[in-house]
C-alpha cells in the first residue's frame, strides 16, 4: 500500500478516537452538572435524601470532582446534625451544624440553613432551661405537701403550645407524671378528684394563700354521703331564703364567677347562690371565701366527729364550731382529719 493511503488512514482513526473522547467528554461533563445542579436544588426544597443521592452520582460521573464530593460531606454531616438535635443531643447536633457552616467552598444553602439550625438550638436550651426550672419548682411544691400549689405551676406549663414539641418531651413527660402524683394525694386527701387549675390561676400563677380562695370544698364526709351533701345544701337554701333581694341575673352572673374562679358553678343551686352573696356582703368575703366556708350540716359534724374517734381522738371535747373549723382546714390545706385537728390544737 503507498504511503499516503497509510497517512489518510491514520488520520481518520485519530479523527475518530478524538469524536469518541470528546463526545464521552461532554457527556460526563454534562451529567455531572445535571446531577449538581438537582442537587442543589434539592437542598433548597430541604429534600435531603434526593441531594445527597445526587452528589453521590456526580462523584462517581466525576470522579476527580472536590466539589462534589465537599457537598456530598456537607449534606451527610447536615442530616447527622438533625438526627442528634432529635434525639436532644445537643452538644453533638451544634458539633455538626458548627462543621456544615465552616466548609470553606461549600454550598451556600447549607451554610445559611445550619445557621438556622444553630439558633434554633441556643433557643431550645434557653427554653429547656425555664421549663426544667419550673419543674424543679413544681416538684418541691408536692415534697412540701402542696399539690395544689404544684398543679398550677404545672398548668401553666402545660399551657404553652412550644412545650409540647419534640425538643421539651423528657421534661413534659416528668411534668405529666408530677401532675398525676398531685391529683392522686390531693384524691387521697380530699376524697374526691382535684380540681384541675383553672386558666386564670396557670396564668396569674397565684399559689398559696391566694388560692385558698379557689379551691372545691371537699371532704371525706361529703365523697362519702350523698345524704349530707342534701343536708348541707338544704342548710345553704335556709339562710338565702332570709334574703330574696338577689335576682336571676345575679345568681346566674355569680355562678360564671364563681366557675371563673376555679369553682364547679353549675353545683350550686339558687338557693344556694343567694346564700353565698349574703355571706359575702355580710363577712366581707370574696364570692369563692363565702362558697368555702358555708356551714356544715349536722350529719357532716357527726360523721366528722364518729371518725376523730376511730382516729383515736377525744371527739367528745370538740365543739360544733370546732368539727367545723377541722373541716376547713383539712379541705383548704388537703389535710386528712386527723392532722387538720392536731393542727389546731
Amino acid at each position: 500500500m503507498k504511503r499516503w493511503m497509510w497517512t489518510v488512514f491514520a488520520v481518520i482513526i485519530a479523527v475518530g478516537v478524538g469524536s469518541y473522547s470528546y463526545t464521552r467528554y461532554r457527556l460526563q461533563e454534562d451529567s455531572y452538572t445535571a446531577e449538581m445542579r438537582t442537587g442543589e436544588r434539592a437542598l433548597q426544597e430541604r429534600n435531603y435524601t434526593l441531594a445527597e443521592t445526587s452528589f453521590t452520582h456526580a462523584t462517581r460521573t466525576k470522579a476527580s470532582s472536590t466539589e462534589a464530593q465537599r457537598y456530598l460531606t456537607q449534606t451527610q454531616t447536615y442530616v447527622a446534625g438533625q438526627e442528634a438535635l432529635a434525639a436532644r443531643k445537643f452538644d453533638v447536633a451544634k458539633r455538626d451544624f458548627m462543621t456544615v457552616k465552616t466548609t470553606k467552598h461549600g454550598a451556600v444553602t447549607l451554610i445559611n440553613q445550619a445557621q438556622e439550625q444553630l439558633t434554633l438550638i441556643k433557643k431550645v436550651q434557653q427554653k429547656r432551661k425555664t421549663y426544667q426550672q419550673q419543674y424543679q419548682k413544681a416538684a418541691e411544691l408536692n415534697k412540701a405537701n402542696e399539690f395544689t400549689d404544684s398543679n398550677v405551676v404545672i398548668a401553666k406549663l402545660l399551657q404553652d403550645k412550644a412545650f409540647k414539641q419534640r425538643y421539651y418531651q423528657d421534661i413534659r413527660k416528668n411534668v405529666l407524671d408530677l401532675q398525676k402524683q398531685n391529683n392522686a394525694s390531693l384524691k387521697t386527701l380530699t376524697g374526691s378528684a382535684p380540681v384541675i387549675p383553672s386558666a386564670a390561676q396557670a396564668v396569674t400563677g397565684m399559689t398559696g394563700s391566694q388560692q385558698q380562695t379557689q379551691r372545691t370544698p371537699a371532704t371525706k364526709q361529703q365523697a362519702a354521703a350523698s345524704s349530707s351533701t342534701s343536708s348541707a345544701n338544704h342548710s345553704m337554701g335556709s339562710s338565702a331564703a332570709a334574703n330574696n333581694s338577689y335576682g336571676d341575673s345575679q345568681v346566674q352572673t355569680t355562678r360564671a364567677e364563681l366557675t371563673a374562679q376555679g369553682l364547679d358553678g353549675s353545683s350550686y343551686s339558687d338557693a344556694q347562690i343567694r346564700a353565698i352573696l349574703q355571706r359575702a356582703a355580710a363577712q366581707h368575703l370574696s364570692l369563692a371565701q363565702a362558697a368555702q366556708t358555708m356551714n356544715y350540716s349536722s350529719d357532716q359534724i357527726q360523721a366528722t366527729r364518729a371518725e376523730l374517734a376511730q382516729a383515736g381522738f377525744n371527739a367528745s371535747q370538740y365543739t360544733d364550731a370546732q368539727i367545723e373549723a377541722i373541716l376547713q382546714q383539712a379541705s383548704l390545706q388537703h389535710m386528712s382529719l386527723a392532722r387538720a385537728a392536731r393542727s389546731l390544737q
